[in-house]
């Protein structure tokens, strides 16, 4: 029991201090990671463990779409219609207990977090040959996705 502790207070800071990045793969491995448990769960017939399950990827791909910056331009614009169409996809294999729309949520999703994760540590390599720079301040606070770069 205190190992459970243990690792629920590493986990709590490890989200509290991720990069804006980190947390946007985080967020997308989650949905992953809750899909597949969807998945496993309608081939085992637990259909209210699919519903859980799919429910929290809803949760979380309704999270990516808030912290877009919508005044960003078509880049958000368009990361809102894929973020949606994935949503829309867990909803409808939650209604229809179906795993092909899982599926084809699950290949959007972990193309899209591979995309985001390399985009990151790209950036997080350029910054390193860089001299330090001033932080850039997003008005918008922290739980606000900062697209523009």
């Amino acid at each position: 029991m205190a190992g459970a502790h243990a690792y629920d207070a590493y986990r709590r800071v490890d989200i509290e201090t991720a990069s804006q990045g980190k947390l946007i793969v985080m967020l997308f491995s989650g949905a992953i990671t809750r899909a597949e448990e969807a998945k496993k769960a309608l081939e085992s017939s637990d259909k209210a463990k699919v519903h859980e399950k799919l429910i929290r990827a809803q949760d979380i791909m309704a999270e990516l779409r808030s912290a877009l910056n919508m005044d960003a331009g078509e880049l958000s614009d368009n990361l809102d219609r894929v973020y949606e169409y994935v949503h829309h996809l867990l909803v409808q294999a939650n209604l229809r207990k179906e795993v092909l729309p899982i599926e084809q949520a699950l290949k959007i999703l972990v193309d899209m977090r591979n995309t985001w994760r390399d985009l990151f540590e790209k950036v997080a390599a350029d910054q390193a040959g860089e001299p330090a720079s001033a932080p850039r301040i997003n008005p918008h606070g922290a739980s606000v996705m900062n697209i523009e770069g």
